[in-house]
């Protein structure tokens, strides 16, 4: 579908953060909740709370937080609505500020994240900056959606609020599809939004791939029904955020009986940012 690169001069570095937020109806007891997260994923944490100061920039409060193979998880209790620049959220009274942060490891600090993580990636030492980044970024989603999936048992929980993707999963959602964790593969609607629409052409777009480093993919004006354009950009998504592979302008991806679709680089008339769109 497309080479692997040293690197990319296109696409986006990933980060070392990301935020989501669970919400919930009434307040719940922190501790019991991310207590479930060793019985769920077998995975060894020793949670700390710490005071932060009130500053110019920041309330202050309490904050939980905890590593797993060099992923630290940082959890603050807000005992108020989030509020959100657009749309609206599901009725809620009570959520957890949750941040990850995943920053490279040292050259000779290989982790049982990056020895078994979705990547399927080399070894750090073998990365590249872009390459290891997008790998520390699958590790993280992959605390993310472990995490999500003992928190959203509280019988209060309403759904766990990602802003890049720009919705709400609902409890059942995240637990059913966590599951996948556990057969090898990703949670790819937990990581990466697809959208579609169909006024006369149908239209799709992916919001979330640039935390993996590589910029969003767009179908415009297609003849092809919204299931196809929507098969068409989840598998090509799940083909790159697990994969070491960037996809570049003046390339192909194949879709069905040996169909190559072109790819371009271009403005999406969305949001103005720049995606990988696909001639379909």
């Amino acid at each position: 579908m497309s080479q692997q690169l040293p690197s990319s001069a296109i696409h986006p570095l990933a980060p070392e953060f990301i935020s989501a937020a669970a919400l919930y109806s009434a307040p719940i007891d922190v501790d019991s909740a991310v207590a479930r997260l060793p019985q769920l994923w077998n995975v060894d944490i020793t949670p700390h709370w710490e005071e932060i100061p009130a500053s110019e920039t920041s309330p202050g409060g309490r904050l939980l937080h905890f590593d797993v193979d060099g992923v630290t998880s940082m959890l603050s209790v807000i005992p108020r609505p989030l509020e959100v620049e657009r749309g609206r959220l599901p009725e809620h009274s009570f959520y957890l500020a949750i941040t990850l942060y995943a920053p490279l490891l040292g050259e000779q600090a290989g982790s049982s994240h990056e020895a078994n993580d979705l990547s399927n990636a080399s070894t750090p030492q073998q990365q590249d900056v872009g390459l290891r980044r997008r790998a520390r970024m699958v590790a993280a989603h992959t605390m993310l959606t472990q995490l999500s999936d003992a928190l959203m048992r509280e019988p209060a929980a309403v759904g766990v609020y990602r802003t890049e993707l720009g919705v709400v999963h609902p409890t059942e959602m995240i637990t059913s599809l966590a599951e996948l964790l556990t057969q090898g593969r990703a949670p790819l609607p937990l990581w990466v939004g697809v959208r579609t629409f169909h006024p006369d052409l149908t239209h799709g777009r992916t919001l979330g791939l640039p935390m993996f480093g590589h910029l969003d993919l767009e179908i415009m004006d297609s003849t092809r029904s919204e299931e196809d354009v929507y098969e068409l950009l989840a598998n090509v998504a799940d083909y790159i955020v697990v994969g070491d592979s960037y996809l570049l302008p003046g390339q192909t991806v194949g879709f069905r009986d040996g169909e190559e679709l072109a790819l371009t680089q271009a403005t999406s008339p969305a949001d103005q940012m720049p995606v990988v769109r696909i001639a379909f």
